[in-house]
């Protein structure tokens, strides 16, 4: 029950709706408490020039690049220490290495679903993330009507929601390709999306991934890196390679799987990784990973609130 306790009462704590990093990086300064300042802190204190003897200080805009700048740019992270979780900004568009890491930890388990447990994502990513941080903050709103019904492996998947949006804001938002394709890309890229499916899953049915491990990992890490092409090559490959063992038994022709593997290579031999990224396949994947969780945390809702739960819980996070 103590354990329960503090896990739920973690919870509610505001700042989950920030990254772990920052939620663990927050709880550590907040024990430390203040610091005392050093004697070299405090020489460069008294030597510090009083307002009136910094440049601009008679009304003029100082220089853009000057010393000034780069001093308010480096004492920025002291005075925004003080900032409640709740009123700092959840999604830190400006740390780039921090969104792709978020992406990459959802991104492996999504790349790893059923093909034909993936549903395609129409909607705003915004908006889920929205209702998902909502959800998630009003369903352990009161840990005392629920601590008995949230055991400790859903207590995770359930925190986990809103990183996991903000994943799948980043596959929609941040993977787009430098500019827009040409036309004869763009056409085998939208080709690709739509066959790339029914073949993993045509795949899938055939040969488990315990039988084709190094297949399935290239596959995986391509889907990852938003590159289809690369994806369809390998899995393609391997279906005619082995077709006799798999005639008969997918719904997909020879000639189907051939035209699935000739887009893809034509694709590979004529443009760069970034000219043919497309994240459509890995945001549906990170898209029904979360659909899956967020059933988890509606069951939940609704046995603390009832149908109340429909007004922050609602059963549709995005149009279908």
């Amino acid at each position: 029950m103590t354990r329960a306790r503090d896990d739920l009462e973690a919870l509610r704590d505001p700042a989950l709706r920030s990254t772990p990093l920052e939620a663990e990086s927050t709880a550590q300064s907040t024990a430390a408490g203040p610091v005392e300042p050093g004697p070299e802190e405090t020489q460069q204190a008294a030597e510090a020039p009083s307002p009136g003897e910094l440049p601009g200080a008679d009304g003029e805009r100082p220089d853009a690049d000057g010393p000034q700048q780069a001093s308010s740019e480096r004492s920025e992270p002291a005075s925004s220490a003080g900032v409640a979780p709740s009123e700092a900004d959840p999604r830190p568009r400006g740390d780039e290495s921090l969104d792709r890491e978020r992406y990459e930890r959802y991104a492996m388990p999504a790349s790893d679903l059923p093909a034909a447990h993936v549903q395609a994502f129409r909607g705003d990513a915004g908006g889920v993330l929205a209702i998902v941080r909502r959800a998630v903050q009003s369903v352990t709103r009161d840990p005392a009507r629920h601590r008995r019904r949230l055991p400790k492996s859903r207590f995770d998947a359930i925190r986990s929601l809103p990183e996991l949006a903000m994943a799948l804001d980043h596959a929609v938002a941040r993977m787009q390709p430098e500019s827009a394709p040409p036309p004869e890309v763009a056409e085998r890229l939208d080709a690709l999306y739509e066959a790339l499916r029914p073949t993993l899953a045509a795949a899938e049915v055939c040969f488990p991934r315990g039988i084709v491990p190094e297949t399935y990992g290239i596959v995986r890490r391509a889907l990852v890196a938003g590159d289809p092409a690369s994806a369809a090559a390998s899995i393609t490959n391997l279906i005619l390679d082995r077709w006799n063992h798999v005639q008969g038994r997918i719904s997909l022709t020879r000639d189907e799987v051939t035209r699935v593997n000739s887009t893809a290579k034509w694709l590979l031999s004529n443009t760069r990784p970034t000219e043919r990224l497309d994240s459509r396949d890995i945001r549906d994947r990170l898209w029904s990973l979360l659909r899956e969780r967020y059933e988890q945390l509606r069951v939940i809702a609704q046995e603390v609130s009832g149908d109340d739960s429909r007004d922050y819980a609602p059963e549709r996070l995005a149009a279908d």
